[in-house]
């Protein structure tokens, strides 16, 4: 079918392959824990280091926050929102 992506092509697009050194008891941790997850190591590390990022984004923008307190009403609730992409419940 014409248009139509592989979920095998689709993965091709959005990754790229990468060499990182990693300590051996962190390396067997991840292996463990993808294992258990049902998932590859490739995939369980991609998703973690995207949960940190996103972390590591919004403790940045906290400081930010506290450097600048002049920021209108609501200004941190909507950076964070825009970081998180989600609605602050």
């Amino acid at each position: 079918m014409a248009g139509v992506e592989s979920e095998a092509s689709r993965r091709a697009r959005e990754t790229e392959p990468v060499t990182v050194d990693l300590a051996r008891k962190a390396l067997f941790a991840a292996r463990a824990a993808a294992q258990a997850k049902g998932v590859s190591l490739s995939e369980w590390l991609s998703r973690v280091a995207w949960e940190q990022a996103v972390v590591e984004a919004a403790e940045t923008s906290a400081e930010q926050c506290r450097l600048h307190p002049d920021e209108p009403p609501g200004w941190e609730d909507a950076a964070l929102d825009r970081i998180l992409d989600q609605d602050a419940a």
